[in-house]
Formats: C-alpha cells, structure tokens, sequence
C-alpha cells in the first residue's frame, strides 16, 4: 500500500468497524451527513503524513511518527471522518455534534484531547495504550458472535478447506505455517490450479476476500483477529 489512503471499514478491528458503522446510522438520523475517510494506516503513511508541516509542505496533522507504530491507525483501532461538504470538510460546529454522538457510542474523540486536537478522528483501544499494542498485548479477537465463527469453520471443514476444526475454533494464537495453509486451501478451492501460497492470496483479493494482500504476504505474523476475520468472509464468500 505505501503511503496510499485507505477508506476500507475492512480493514479496522471488527470492534471497531462495527461503532464506525453505528456512528454513520446515528449521524444519518441526527440529520448529519459524514464520511469515512481513512482507516487503516501502513508505517510508510503515518510517516508521509507526519512529515506534512515539519519537512513537507502543509500543517501538521499529526503527532504520531510511524516508524515506531505510534498511531492508533496502524494498528487498526482508529479512523477519521469528514462533513460531507466540498466547502466546509471540517466545520468544527458540526464535527463537535459527531464527536458527541461518537462518544455516546463509546468511542474517544480526538476532539475532546488536551493540547493538540483532532477532530476528525475517532479511536476505540480496548484500554490498551500504545505501548501495550508494541509489546504484543491486543484487543479481544473478534466482535462477532463466537458462534458465527464456529458456524464459519464448521461450513470451511465441509468444503474441504479446514481439516482440524477443534485447532481452529479454540484459536489462541496464530502460527504462520498453519495460516498460510489455510490460505492457500482456500485459494486451491477457489483455483484447483494454483501451486504457490501467493497464488492463494491472489485468488482471495480477486474473490474480496482479501481486500489489502500486503498484510498477507511476507509476514512472520498474523493478528488473531484477521484471521478469525478471514474465515468468516471465506465462509460467506466461497
């Protein structure tokens, strides 16, 4: 991805894409016309935006360099917002509304921070803070019902893809092995002729269920609640 924006609502913790979701239906009946505009970040993006008023041109946005994964955006638990308006984008008076409401809803508002205030942005951690994330704490795995989950492996097992449920449904951390295997069984299922790991990953992105391969490919690890996310898009998709 680079330093290239992404709106994908996918892309967050499912936590947090559901209250992003809930902040757009409770925005809509408040009479408030919003929209997403970014959500995940990779390390390249957060220090493209971090130099904007230190060494590029433009005013400083952000406080958060991404060399040391210091933005909540990076790690999938925050995204921003706009008035949907070409002549007032940011009009502070009706960002203050949304913030309010994203509030009521349990999410931080960066409008409401001591100091340096961002009003677009909308962020929900889990309690966790950014030192926790670094040194390998994370947020509950999944906001789906355990049961849609297990209902989704189940349905993979009967398609041949999953061969030891049990491993899967009590998943507590992810080995990089059994992930790319699972990957890649899902890819063959879609593609009887593919031989390679990244052929799989290629065939999901063409089938959406993979929306960014970057976070697949070349990784030594994979969050828990991607993949729990995976299985459940696969299970509805293929």
């Amino acid at each position: 991805m680079g330093i290239e924006l992404c709106k994908d609502l996918n892309a967050l913790h499912p936590k947090v894409k559901e209250l992003a979701l809930q902040l757009l239906e409770a925005c809509k009946k408040a009479g408030l016309d919003i929209l997403i505009t970014e959500t995940y970040r990779t390390m390249e993006r957060q220090d493209y935006l971090y130099a904007q008023g230190r060494t590029r041109a433009g005013n400083i946005v952000t406080n958060s360099p991404g060399k040391n994964m210091s933005s909540y955006h990076q790690w999938r638990l925050a995204f921003d917002v706009v008035n949907n308006s070409k002549t007032a984008p940011y009009d502070p008076a009706i960002l203050a509304k949304v913030g309010a409401i994203g509030q009521k809803l349990g999410l931080e508002w960066g409008g409401s921070w001591q100091g340096f205030k961002d009003y677009p942005h909308f962020q929900y951690t889990f309690g966790l803070s950014i030192e926790d994330l670094r040194t390998g704490k994370r947020p509950p795995t999944c906001a789906c019902n355990e049961g849609d989950y297990e209902i989704a492996v189940d349905r993979l097992v009967t398609k041949g893809i999953i061969s030891t449920p049990s491993a899967w449904k009590n998943l507590t951390q992810s080995n990089p092995i059994y992930v790319e295997m699972l990957l890649f069984n899902m890819g063959k299922y879609i593609d009887p002729t593919i031989t390679t790991y990244q052929e799989g990953v290629q065939r999901l992105v063409q089938k959406q269920i993979i929306s960014y391969p970057d976070a697949w490919l070349n990784q030594k690890n994979y969050p828990i609640q991607n993949v729990k996310r995976l299985i459940l898009l696969a299970a509805q998709k293929l």
